[in-house]
């Protein structure tokens, strides 16, 4: 009996605070980070507004080539990065973002010609 109350009492607390979470119901899926790469905005994050740009840093100079966009019910908006030279950490604009569940698919290239890519995902409010 005791046990049993104790299990009610937390499971209403749980709902209590999810009522009162304005972000419950939301979730992300989050891929593993890549070794050494952090962009902005992050795997996972929820951002208040559009994010203007998105950022990547690398362990190693690297060239941002593109970034795909989609979003559930939207066609998929690709920015290519202007030219320029390698850099631990690149950007490239990015256009204003109605509030949805984006993911950002990037590719970049070293110096060397080696190529990399990733895929992020984010939330705009």
């Amino acid at each position: 009996m005791i046990r049993t109350l104790v299990i009610t009492a937390a499971l209403a607390f749980a709902g209590a605070a999810a009522a009162q979470d304005p972000h419950a119901g939301h979730t992300m899926q989050a891929a593993a980070p890549q070794s050494g790469i952090t962009t902005v905005p992050a795997d996972g994050a929820m951002t208040h507004g559009s994010p203007e740009r998105f950022s990547a840093r690398f362990p190693h100079p690297m060239i941002l080539k593109t970034v795909t966009l989609t979003a559930d019910g939207q066609a998929p908006v690709v920015v290519t990065a202007p030219a320029a030279l390698a850099a631990a950490s690149v950007s490239v604009a990015l256009p204003r973002l109605a509030p949805n569940t984006y993911t950002a698919d990037w590719t970049a290239e070293g110096a060397d010609g080696h190529m990399m890519s990733g895929s992020v995902s984010f939330m705009v409010h």
